[in-house]
């Protein structure tokens, strides 16, 4: 068995059966193995058992870049990590990327999850994407909507194309793009640049969010849920102050800080063996140094059952959640 610690940054000690890195397509041509999961950097999963399969990991690099009068064009393999292209693309004066920095993960990761931040999701800026069909060893590019990319959602969540091993993510920028500073946390900023954009972002995920690198987490545990006009006018009869956000221009219809529900449900700092909730922000579950699966799982059930209780809200999983045999449904542990 591979032990998968270094390939899930919950550092959890889980195995499987084979591994490979994938460093180019040719590697796959042969591929037969019938129980396979892809991963990235492995930033925004739970393994909760051993894995009885090949774990694939994405390792194709390469940046490149063409451009018209209005547009930047960027192709980038799915094995670069995503901050790393922010960097790169800030140190060529392309903005747009900058509120997705220090996000954990690689640049293929991320459209799965449709990753975003502080107004910006990743999906805004994508083209097209080029996978490769593991099953009929065909590549296949995607356009923007055939992703159906929604709120830390995209079509590759759905179990028909997990067999879909993205290679390449084409990127659209405007030359004339805009900061992006739709938060309160930006909004009073000095804006200079990106990188001062940049910089403020980083300085706030570092003061909110563990560093997995050194307490093994997933980054945001749960979505921020989306709630209806009545139950946000009831929770903002006891908390005022409770940040909102629009949810994709729908009247009546809100995203609620997840954390701020856990929070205060009295589950900041929270533990259930060696696992917790991370101090600085109750929405993060941290690994306190040797937590096992089931402990991750056990508490982050708690929180759901102790906020649905408080506020009749259910909270779902951001991360994706990964048994024996593959992809599990939260509603199924």
């Amino acid at each position: 068995m591979f032990d998968l610690a270094p390939y899930n940054t919950f550092g959890l000690h889980v195995g499987a059966k084979n591994l490979v890195v994938v460093k180019d397509l040719a590697s796959l041509e042969n591929f037969d193995d019938e129980r396979y999961l892809i991963l990235g950097h492995g930033s925004d999963v739970l393994f909760t058992d051993d894995f009885e399969g090949t774990i694939l990991v994405n390792a194709i690099r390469g940046i490149e870049i063409t451009d018209d009068k209005d547009y930047y064009y960027i192709k980038v393999g799915g094995g670069e990590i995503l901050d790393d292209l922010i960097v790169h693309l800030l140190n060529k004066s392309i903005v747009g990327l900058e509120n997705l920095s220090k996000i954990p993960g690689t640049v293929g990761a991320a459209p799965v999850q449709n990753v975003g931040a502080y107004g910006v999701e990743i999906g805004d800026y994508i083209e097209q994407i080029d996978v490769f069909n593991l099953k009929t060893k065909q590549i296949i590019h995607l356009s923007q909507s055939q992703c159906e990319f929604d709120y830390r959602s995209s079509i590759f969540k759905t179990q028909r194309l997990c067999h879909y091993f993205i290679s390449h993510v084409h990127l659209k920028i405007k030359k004339s793009n805009e900061f992006v500073l739709s938060y309160k946390e930006l909004q009073e900023l000095d804006v200079k640049d990106a990188f001062a954009i940049r910089n403020k972002v980083i300085a706030l995920r570092e003061a909110k969010l563990p560093d997995p690198r050194f307490i093994g987490n997933a980054g945001s545990f749960f979505k921020n849920p989306i709630i209806d006009e009545v139950k946000l006018k009831a929770i903002r009869k006891i908390y005022p102050n409770v940040p909102v956000f629009t949810y994709n221009d729908q009247k009546n219809y809100y995203k609620v800080a997840a954390g701020f529900l856990i929070d205060k449900a009295g589950l900041r700092g929270v533990t259930h063996g060696n696992a917790g909730t991370w101090e600085h922000q109750a929405l993060v579950i941290v690994n306190r140094g040797r937590a096992k699966p089931h402990e991750i799982v056990a508490l982050a059930k708690y929180i759901v059952a102790v906020v649905k209780d408080k506020f009749d809200i259910y909270l779902e999983p951001e991360v994706r959640i990964f048994g024996a045999k593959g992809e599990i449904q939260w509603q199924d542990i």
